[in-house]
């Protein structure tokens, strides 16, 4: 537990440097414990206990040493586990890692922002957690100009972030450096950007560069009645592109003005140097049309269908025809309020092409009732999957389950839930989960957005 430790003497130093001047700096503490406790078996059919607590902290002090834009802010999160049973001998007991420690300071009459320290950077190029310096400098003509370095964030340093790494990267000891820029203009509805950054880690003692340009754009336009969104980014070491994205949708007057049309395109190439959201873990690099319409009823009901078509640029990995390089799919979502407190929801899901024919519904009600105290939820789930490369990859899944949380505090709960269902190792599985979930805040109030 040193990491545990330490992180409790980084605090309490922290704590200490933010007190001395407590008159003029005001203090924020907010502590959040949630703890986990279920059974489940393993693919090689082993029972698994599950037995984990995970402690959130949030340290926010604003005008600092009395200066009126001085502010910090300090999350960090300890995940422990009590326990496995015999299955998981060698899985680490704990993990700590600092999520964000920054300074921020607003000079030039607020036209200037710097912060310091570990910061999340999420653009149109990728997400990137690192600790350096970031410059936020507001021009002429609705322009804000950023600058950004430093290193990044490594999986298994200490008080590193979760990210993925590439398989032969050099160990988390190695300084992987991360510089920007960008440009952002911003008026009205409308945002446009330019970014550019650079990643560099080290393979065998060669660099493993990740050097992208990025332009995104996005409108809301005739009194928000029609949204535009649009990116692109470009790998300069691959000389192609990474990902093009266009998303449009248009609401229809009154009367159908609960009725919205909406349609996009993707074009992605999954990149797995570094971890991203905007890559799925597809077998090859695809372009993907979608389309589909939004129904709403005074807040009452609604309705979402869309269409998707996928194809891939060649076929999966480990085999198939050309017909496994296309892929079409139906997803429906729909929700209506059946009274007070009560509300029905379905999820639907329908997938045929490159990873073979797969299925779902799931129709599930929750019901609020007793002043927001308690919250019963129950729900099913029907599910099929196959996979025409790998004969044993292939499910029909049928379940249900039910919960009830209680909410005996503002911001403290209890939730029980008991799930039965059926799968390809076990034709009935019972599990039972239990999450008990508090938080404490001392201070004045949430000083960051």
């Amino acid at each position: 537990m040193r990491g545990s430790r330490s992180l409790g003497g980084l605090l309490l130093g922290v704590w200490l440097v933010l007190a001395g001047p407590v008159r003029a700096a005001e203090v924020d503490l907010e502590l959040t414990t949630t703890g986990q406790l279920y059974q489940t078996r393993t693919a090689a059919g082993d029972l698994l206990d599950r037995r984990r607590v995970s402690q959130w902290v949030d340290l926010r002090a604003a005008r600092l040493l009395g200066l009126e834009r001085l502010d910090f802010q300090l999350s960090f999160r300890i995940q422990a586990e009590l326990g496995f049973g015999d299955v998981l001998e060698d899985h680490p007991g704990h993990r700590a890692e600092l999520m964000l420690a920054v300074v921020r300071w607003r000079g030039l009459g607020g036209r200037l922002d710097l912060e310091l320290g570990r910061q999340w950077l999420i653009d149109e190029l990728d997400f990137v957690l690192f600790d350096g310096l970031r410059a936020d400098l507001q021009l002429p003509a609705h322009l804000v100009l950023r600058l950004v370095g430093g290193l990044r964030v490594r999986d298994r340093s200490w008080l590193g972030g979760g990210s993925l790494e590439l398989s032969g990267v050099e160990d988390a000891h190695v300084p992987a450096p991360v510089v920007g820029a960008g440009l952002v203009f911003r008026y009205d509805s409308v945002t446009a950007a330019l970014d550019y950054r650079r990643t560099v880690l080290w393979t065998d003692g060669w660099p493993l560069d990740e050097e992208l340009v990025a332009a995104s754009f996005s409108a809301r336009l005739w009194h928000r009645s029609l949204g535009v969104d649009g990116g692109a980014c470009f790998d300069l070491l691959q000389d192609d592109w990474s990902r093009l994205r266009a998303d449009g949708w248009y609401r229809l007057p009154s009367p159908l003005d609960g009725l919205r049309l909406e349609a996009g395109y993707l074009r992605s190439v999954p990149r797995y140097a570094l971890d991203s959201i905007f890559h799925f873990f597809s077998p090859a690099p695809f372009d993907e049309v979608h389309a589909g319409i939004r129904w709403s009823g005074r807040r009452v009901w609604s309705l979402w269908v869309a269409y998707t078509h996928r194809a891939y640029q060649r076929p999966p990995a480990g085999g198939g025809d050309g017909a496994g390089w296309r892929v079409d799919g139906v997803d429906l979502r729909g929700r209506v309020q059946l009274g007070a407190g009560l509300q029905g929801v379905v999820l639907a899901a329908y997938e045929d092409g490159a990873v073979g024919r797969r299925w779902l519904a799931a129709p599930s009600v929750s019901w609020e009732l007793v002043a927001d105290a308690w919250f019963l939820d129950a729900r099913a789930i029907v599910s099929h999957f196959e996979d025409p490369v790998q004969d044993n990859l292939h499910a029909l899944t049928a379940g249900c389950s039910a919960g009830v949380t209680w909410r005996f505090a503002e911001r403290h709960a209890v939730m029980m839930m008991a799930e039965l269902n059926s799968n390809r190792f076990h034709p009935a599985q019972l599990r039972l989960f239990g999450v008990l979930d508090l938080a404490f805040q001392f201070g004045p109030g949430r000083y960051f957005p």
